[in-house]
This record gives structure tokens, C-alpha cells and sequence, in this order.
């Protein structure tokens, strides 16, 4: 398990109306939450280097070598995308977690997170972002939060920018995030979707 670095929540797929059958129907409650789950949402994780030009010099004499530094991040996903929820609605948040960890050469670096996103879901999704360790991409078991790095939506995500998260002082440090995504509850998100890349990115320090 990645290192961390240092420090910067069963559903009832049932649905009842609220005021009572007539004839078989429901009531506009029932509706706009069946309705809401056509809403989708698709996010990714994407990492990202900064290029540099940093060179390590070695020695004094003549054939003195030199060697250009490396600014390497990976996350634990393989190329999975983090959410992919085909039939959102109000009352089920997922939650996801993500290992990212850094074996560059150049130390120390500063790993930030930003978001990008393709759709008119984005205002109508609530999400929070923790940083902590413990956690893997498929489980959140184990994921102890150190801090909250954005709670709010993900069109504030996006507009927020590049957010730091973190300062990378050993090689093969990492650090855990945890997502939590839910649809609000607002009949304007019915039938929309958002795909979104989540993109973290080392720069050295």
C-alpha cells in the first residue's frame, strides 16, 4: 500500500409513492425519481506529468554524465473508469477510492487534482472529494480521511481548477482519495448526462 503523503459514508430499491395509488398510478414524487434515473454520469481518472527540463549533473572531470529527472504519477484503476452509473437518481450516492502515487526522480513535487467534464449533468451531480489513506479503486475499505478537498458539485469542481492535495517528498509516495457522487434532487437533471476526467497531476516543488 502506497505511503501517505502529508496532509494540505443497503438501499431500498423500492419506491413508494407518497400520497397513495389511484388507479395505478403514482404521484408526481414517485415520478420525478423514476424519472431522474435517466439521468448518467460517467468519470474517469486520468493522470498527467509535467514536462520539465531538469538535469542531474554528475561529477567534474571530462565525461561528466548527465541525466534528465523524471516526474512519473500512476493511479490504481488500469484504465477503468472510476463511476460509470447509467441510471442516477436522487437518494443513491456511490462511492469509489483511488490510489495515486508518484516514482519520479525529481523531489519534492506537488500532486494537484482538477476536473474536466462534456454534458449538462454536471450542475446536478453533489460530489465530495476526500484525501486520506487506505482505500484501492473498487473499495473504500480500510480509507482513513485526513482532509476534504472539495464538497460541492461537479460543475464547482470543474470551475474550482487545480486544486493541491499534497507535497511528495519520498519516491513511491502516495496518497488515497475517496469519491462520493449523488444526484440531487431537482427535476431539471431528468434525461441529462456528464462524462468527466478527473486529472491529477505531479509538478516538481
Amino acid at each position: 500500500m502506497a505511503r501517505p503523503l502529508e496532509p494540505l459514508a443497503d438501499h431500498d430499491d423500492t419506491l413508494e409513492p407518497a400520497g397513495g395509488r389511484r388507479g395505478g398510478g403514482i404521484d408526481l414524487s414517485s415520478a420525478r425519481a423514476f424519472a431522474a434515473a435517466l439521468a448518467a454520469l460517467v468519470i474517469a481518472s486520468l493522470v498527467v506529468t509535467q514536462s520539465v527540463r531538469t538535469l542531474q549533473f554528475v561529477g567534474t572531470a571530462a565525461g561528466n554524465n548527465f541525466e534528465a529527472g523524471t516526474v512519473t504519477l500512476t493511479d490504481d484503476d488500469e484504465g477503468r473508469s472510476l463511476v460509470d452509473l447509467r441510471a442516477m437518481a436522487p437518494g443513491r450516492p456511490v462511492e469509489q477510492c483511488l490510489q495515486v502515487s508518484y516514482q519520479g526522480t525529481i523531489l519534492p513535487a506537488d500532486l494537484a487534482v482538477k476536473a474536466v467534464t462534456n454534458g449538462s449533468l454536471a450542475p446536478y451531480v453533489l460530489v465530495t472529494l476526500e484525501a486520506g489513506s487506505g482505500g484501492r479503486f473498487g473499495s473504500c475499505d480500510g480509507f482513513e480521511p485526513s482532509s476534504t478537498v472539495f464538497d460541492g458539485t461537479v460543475a464547482g469542481l470543474v470551475q474550482r481548477g487545480q486544486m493541491p492535495v499534497g507535497r511528495i517528498r519520498n519516491k513511491d509516495d502516495g496518497l488515497s482519495f475517496r469519491f462520493r457522487y449523488e444526484l440531487a434532487d431537482d427535476e431539471r437533471a431528468i434525461g441529462k448526462t456528464a462524462v468527466v476526467d478527473v486529472l491529477w497531476e505531479a509538478e516538481p516543488s
